[in-house]
């Protein structure tokens, strides 16, 4: 049995919660969203064909969900097939992420949020599994190996550590990096996330509305 194999197996439950509860948690957001319209319909009878249509996407949506929530098996085995023997990524620490080559000379990052660290049996390595950074991903939990020896600071990130920017602390947060930052952050925000952004308009209206008619 090599390094993967063991490795993958002596964490398997552990990877199958992680795998799961990313689905899990957004399975149970969509469930209230379809409860809050319905209970909506059914006490004021307006808005029933936009109300029809939004019940018919999320349904959609939380039968995609669900059926990747049922694939955790298949996507751990594709992982531990792609890392027999293991592939060795050299990372590249940001702020909030992990940055790393796939292979194809592109960059993907896994977000340092909810990620874990496991422990190798070749005591030079580290497993990590992780969500990918991003929007609208098909399937973005990952399983890599890495060399924590080996890892990198971004340049940005390191002397914003060592506090080497030359920067009073609190003169950083007027600097033009962090206006761009933050006015770029934003827009990605909210031009990523128009249709959550319209249907949690529609739940706050159902939800004001529905406490409204009660109180």
């Amino acid at each position: 049995m090599d390094t993967a194999q063991q490795d993958f197996t002596y964490y398997h439950r552990s990877l199958i919660q992680m795998y799961q509860v990313y689905y899990r948690r957004r399975l149970y957001g969509i469930a209230t969203a379809i409860l809050i319209i319905i209970g909506y319909s059914l006490l004021f009878r307006e808005g029933l064909i936009i109300n029809g249509l939004l019940l018919i996407l999320l349904l959609a949506i939380a039968g995609w969900l669900y059926k990747r929530f049922g694939e955790a098996e298949e996507v751990i085995a594709a992982h531990l097939s792609q890392n027999s023997p293991p592939k060795v990524r050299q990372l590249t620490e940001f702020e909030d992420v992990y940055g790393f080559d796939p292979g194809d000379g592109s960059v993907l990052y896994i977000k340092k949020r909810s990620n874990r660290n496991f422990p190798s049996q070749d005591k030079s390595l580290t497993l990590m599994a992780g969500y990918q950074k991003g929007y609208f991903f098909k399937q973005p939990f990952m399983i890599l190996y890495y060399d924590m020896l080996e890892t990198v600071l971004d340049e940005a990130y390191r002397l914003k550590r060592n506090r080497q920017n030359g920067y009073q602390r609190w003169s950083g947060f007027f600097s033009f990096r962090r206006i761009k930052s933050s006015i770029g952050n934003g827009f990605r925000l909210v031009f990523g996330n128009l249709f959550l952004l319209f249907i949690a308009y529609r739940l706050v209206r159902y939800l004001i509305q529905m406490i409204l008619y009660f109180f």
